[in-house]
């Protein structure tokens, strides 16, 4: 059911996710017991089971990669990704803080190491190869003991501007909509679409521009309808 906020899998699925785990990475990527989700948003439709690939066992992605278009096989795949993600452990990263201190000034450097994939073996979010994406989280630090001293060999300086919010496209929208209750997933698609053509706002390249007719109802609503509100 493609409407679904439901993170609960069914125990088939589980079981064949779980054994999937087993045998592509290892036993140390299966948790003992099996893990099980809630919805983090309000209003959540959970009368279905979750979005995941269908079968037992699962096909794996290379099976598949031949019959589909490539739409269809990367929509497929992330699917596949995240269900399989979703029963393995979690990943463990060591977090190291070097303070430097000289000639007045304290400078600071963080970085981090990846002690064990866990789940990022599977999935990263936004990354179609996780290896890849695993290495690009990485930031080592040199090697140091406290009280070390340490020779500066370069200073570079950057400039770094603090952009305002971006303005909602139809995507962020619907996300805040979600997120705060408001609507349904039925309902989002018609939600935008009313407040297009009721002039509320208007579309600059993919972003919604509130028009002054929103101003005004806003303002209005703010002074006379304020229990509403």
């Amino acid at each position: 059911y493609m409407r679904t906020d439901s993170t609960t899998l069914a125990q088939v699925a589980v079981d064949a996710a779980r054994d999937l785990v087993s045998s592509l990475y290892g036993n140390e990527f299966r948790p003992e017991d099996p893990r099980n989700y809630s919805a983090k948003v309000k209003n959540a439709q959970e009368a279905h089971e979750a979005i995941r690939p269908a079968g037992h066992p699962f096909e794996k992605p290379n099976v598949l990669e031949g019959s589909l278009s490539k739409d269809e096989y990367a929509l497929w795949e992330l699917i596949w990704k995240r269900t399989i993600a979703s029963q393995m452990t979690d990943a463990r990263k060591r977090r190291t803080t070097i303070v430097i201190e000289g000639g007045g000034a304290t400078f600071k450097i963080s970085g981090t190491r990846i002690e064990f994939e866990g789940f990022l073996r599977a999935y990263v979010e936004g990354s179609d190869d996780p290896n890849a994406e695993l290495a690009d989280k990485e930031t080592l630090l040199p090697e140091l003991s406290q009280d070390e001293e340490v020779d500066c060999r370069d200073l570079l300086s950057k400039e770094h501007v603090t952009k305002s919010p971006a303005r909602y496209t139809e995507a962020s929208l619907t996300r805040d909509l979600e997120a705060k209750g408001i609507g349904r997933p039925s309902t989002y698609a018609s939600i935008i679409d009313t407040i297009l053509r009721r002039d509320y706002v208007f579309k600059k390249g993919t972003a919604l521009v509130p028009s002054w007719v929103a101003f005004a109802v806003t303002r209005l609503l703010e002074e006379y309808l304020t229990a509403l509100v």
